[in-house]
């Protein structure tokens, strides 16, 4: 009987070392991702203005792979782009941080990817070997009117505004955001067929995969210099 107890007594204990030797690397593998984060971060998170609505690109933080600047794996975390730093935002130990653009290579998303350039970060509409059509986002924010003494001073209001560039030849240059002038950067003798499959498609100039499906149809009619 001595010797069953002694057994039981001394695989409690083998149990017990197992499981704090696998905490002990988890805790590990933790602290090294947490370091990770303020290493490409640029600090915490200021308090954000008082403003109606939401100044996130997603309704809420969505799973992405992160390529680091001289990284060897892509990091996965949860992130989100805060319109109004143009900087994309992690929860860590510490509180949310805003992410570097010049310690960071590009991070995908499900249905998007966010590319660098230049120390800022642009949404990837399309590339090819030729160029890349980026599209970046800001947000205007106005005070709205009110009589002082008389109503609380209402918070900003806001308006996203977003901006469209061709990137070629490591030079970027911006697009205006109109029909009329997509059409034209294809060249007069292509304007009557550049008019007809935005028709046919019903493309809308300022959704993203509809532009990508234009200009990857026309990549090589493009002229990009």
């Amino acid at each position: 009987m001595k010797k069953y107890f002694l057994q039981i007594f001394l695989l409690f204990f083998i149990v017990l070392g197992y499981s704090q030797a696998f905490d002990t690397n988890q805790f590990n593998v933790n602290s090294q991702f947490q370091t990770l984060l303020k290493q490409i971060s640029l600090g915490k998170s200021s308090i954000p203005l008082e403003i109606d609505g939401s100044t996130y690109f997603f309704k809420k933080p969505q799973d992405s792979n992160i390529l680091v600047l001289d990284g060897k794996k892509p990091i996965r975390v949860k992130t989100n782009y805060n319109i109004l730093t143009e900087t994309f935002e992690v929860a860590s130990e510490d509180g949310f941080l805003n992410l570097s653009p010049d310690k960071i290579h590009s991070i995908k998303f499900k249905d998007v990817s966010f590319i660098v350039y230049d120390s800022k970060f642009y949404e990837l509409v399309t590339e090819n070997d030729k160029f890349s059509i980026l599209k970046s986002y800001s947000l205007e924010a106005k005070e709205q009117e009110y009589k002082a003494g008389i109503q609380p001073k209402p918070n900003l209001r806001y308006k996203k505004i977003n901006s469209l560039f061709l990137k070629s030849n490591n030079k970027i240059s911006q697009i205006k955001i109109s029909k009329k002038s997509i059409i034209a950067m294809f060249g007069k003798s292509n304007s009557k067929t550049i008019k007809t499959f935005i028709k046919k498609n019903k493309i809308s100039i300022r959704d993203s995969k509809e532009l990508k499906l234009l200009f990857d149809n026309f990549k090589d009619i493009l002229p990009t210099n």
